[in-house]
């Protein structure tokens, strides 16, 4: 006897009530409770199985479910990891540092923002890791400018823009690959398709933080940066070799090194550095790679800055994919928005609303679970067919998960880069959130993409003609 029970397809009005009252618990749980996003997500796999009870799913399936989504971005956790590890070592070898010495002497504080900018996005695109960017050169970066009395939110807006445009436009970058891979659309295709959204999106911020950059230096003096130069040299031993784990990084990653295994190596030769040559403790060193750099300054300012990093900083980071990535499985496996999206895709004919609803997807999946990921699995399972039905290339589609997903999920606070930022800059969401303008410009010109055709791939007639063939 088959004792197999048969699933049932939600309907309409049972999936929306399903995500209102996940809705609920978010906004409850976060904002009204301020409880961690961790346990409220967890919670949320409890209610999503008694929902998914009257469909005929047991807890144990829905689970197991849970368990295979979050192990395909294991990769992602590794990295984060590796990314705390490195971030103290840096420090305590003095790399961070030494770029701060140096940065502070050569940087002009009126083009303080524009700067950062340019140099993210060269630093990204050359290692494919917008992460890896903003937990080393970010780090840095942000604490040049914040000697130089910048608004620590725009300076962290400056360095999110250019490390996510970099990202975005290599070849190196996993969630570029990601995304191009879960559309089945050629990798140099995808990078080729954003430029139409990131350039300008790029172009844009870079004038919008000039125009904020210029006389926004408050303290900023000679006195001021001798004394925070003199510091460092007192604290750490400033020159170029100290900057040898950061070239040997980079190196790495434009070999198409793994992600990790690059940035595990530079961890470990600024351990090495740190011992022999910066002279602190062992124990301390090797510590530090879990706990972070802790190290008495007898300086606030700097104690703020340099004592952060370690494998303990992105648990927070860690947990939030973990129970996110899973929350996200679940309701795909249950087809919740596809019930929601089958109904309206008849009446979505124009390229601007098939744009449009692409984006709403989007964003309503990474509102739903922080991630990117589940994102792109939605709108491949519901908008793809829908595109291509209407003349529509495959890159469209990846190139608004890029654009609203990828970036997307920096603009939520319990997105898992969101989370990624504020545990690797130590500041809060709130204060860097209205400086992200690169993440909300490349949405606003797939709109207009959309609008006036500019920057759509279309298939032409004969391959329209030769997929119908193929179906048939």
């Amino acid at each position: 006897m088959n004792n197999v029970k048969t699933k049932k397809k939600p309907e309409f009005g049972y999936a929306v009530l399903l995500l209102l009252v996940l809705a609920a618990i978010l906004v409850c749980g976060l904002s009204v409770i301020k409880a961690p996003l961790a346990v409220i997500m967890f919670i949320s796999w409890l209610v999503v199985n008694l929902f998914a009870i009257r469909l005929g799913y047991t807890y144990s399936e829905l689970e197991k479910i849970a368990i295979t989504q979050v192990g395909h971005s294991l990769q992602s956790v590794v990295i984060m990891l590796a990314v705390g590890m490195l971030i103290s070592s840096w420090i305590a070898s003095g790399t961070v540092p030494t770029i701060i010495y140096y940065g502070l002497q050569i940087i002009n504080p009126d083009y303080y923002l524009v700067t950062t900018l340019v140099i993210c996005a060269i630093v990204s695109m050359f290692t494919g890791t917008s992460w890896g960017t903003i937990g080393t050169v970010g780090v840095a970066l942000l604490g040049i400018g914040i000697s130089l009395g910048i608004h620590p939110g725009m300076i962290a807006g400056a360095l999110i823009s250019g490390s996510w445009f970099g990202d975005k436009l290599s070849p190196l970058s996993d969630t570029t690959n990601f995304q191009s891979g879960v559309m089945g659309v050629p990798l140099m295709t995808h990078v080729k398709h954003m430029l139409y959204t990131t350039v300008p999106a790029f172009i844009v911020s870079g004038v919008l933080f000039f125009i904020l950059g210029k006389g926004n230096v408050q303290s900023f003096n000679d006195s001021v940066i001798l004394e925070i130069t003199s510091k460092l040299s007192t604290f750490f031993k400033i020159n170029l070799l100290t900057l040898v784990p950061l070239i040997v990084v980079i190196i790495l990653l434009i070999k198409q090194r793994p992600a990790s295994q690059s940035i595990l190596i530079g961890a470990l030769l600024g351990m090495a550095i740190a011992i022999f040559y910066q002279g602190f403790d062992v124990k301390m060193v090797i510590g530090s790679g879990l706990t972070g750099f802790k190290y008495e300054f007898n300086d606030d300012f700097f104690n703020k800055l340099l004592n952060r990093g370690g494998m303990d900083s992105m648990t927070r980071t860690i947990q939030a994919l973990i129970f996110t990535t899973g929350l996200g499985g679940m309701l795909r496996e249950m087809d919740i928005l596809k019930v929601i999206i089958d109904p309206l895709s008849h009446k979505i004919k124009s390229t601007f609303a098939l744009i449009a609803s692409g984006i709403f997807i989007t964003y309503l999946s990474i509102a739903l679970t922080g991630s990117h990921m589940f994102a792109a699995i939605m709108v491949q399972s519901t908008m793809l067919d829908l595109y291509k039905k209407n003349g529509l290339k495959p890159e469209n589609a990846s190139r608004i998960t890029e654009d609203c997903g990828t970036l997307g999920v920096t603009l939520i606070p319990y997105g898992v880069t969101a989370l990624f930022i504020v545990d690797t800059l130590g500041i809060d969401f709130g204060t860097f959130f209205p400086y992200v303008f690169f993440c909300f410009l490349c949405p606003v010109f797939n709109l207009l993409c959309g609008l006036t055709g500019i920057g759509i791939a279309r298939y032409t007639e004969e391959e329209m003609k030769e997929m119908d063939l193929q179906e048939v």
